[in-house]
């Protein structure tokens, strides 16, 4: 019951989070993937994988200063290393296997990408995060988090396409007609 239990809440996680890479401005990226990690740190809890609820965790508290990060106190470049170092030791900390750095690293990755103001690299950066989640995924028997890390990365593809390719060719062709 506890495993089904965790499930559904995962899949709750996993609908923010891929809606998360539809939202075409960063504050709404990272709001959206706050409720996404509130949702994955219960899930990857009842599932026992503490690398994933860890990292989560982590996750919450780097998008609520990330999101602030037009603010004095949260523009400080010490918080990108704060995060990055936190991501690791908490890797070791919850070490279990070879696949318990796989979050870790995952969440560097996307504590770089959110670090940077341009929603086209936040999703170009994050992108190679969802292979590492992926791996975990399937070994810590998440299917909700499997789920989400392959419609992760296809919604990425597809903002990618959406916001990044098809807006700079539309740019073009306007910058054409207008010559």
């Amino acid at each position: 019951m506890i495993e089904t239990i965790a499930q559904v809440i995962g899949f709750g996680g996993a609908a923010m989070n891929c809606l998360s890479f539809q939202q075409s401005k960063r504050k709404r990226i990272i709001a959206v993937q706050i409720i996404a990690a509130v949702l994955f740190i219960i899930h990857y809890i009842l599932l026992g994988a503490y690398s994933g609820a860890a990292l989560n965790f982590i996750s919450l508290l780097r998008s609520f200063v990330f999101i602030n990060n037009d603010k004095k106190w949260a523009k400080s470049p010490a918080w990108l290393a704060v995060f990055i170092v936190i991501s690791a030791i908490a890797g070791i900390v919850t070490w279990v296997d070879w696949y318990s750095f796989l979050p870790s690293t995952a969440m560097i990755l996307t504590t770089v990408s959110y670090w940077l103001k341009s929603e086209t690299k936040i999703r170009l950066v994050t992108f190679p995060s969802s292979p590492c989640w992926l791996v975990y995924n399937i070994i810590t028997h998440s299917i909700a988090g499997i789920v989400t890390e392959c419609v992760v990365m296809a919604s990425l593809i597809i903002a990618i396409v959406r916001y990044d390719v098809l807006k700079k060719e539309k740019g073009k062709k306007k910058d054409e007609v207008n010559s």
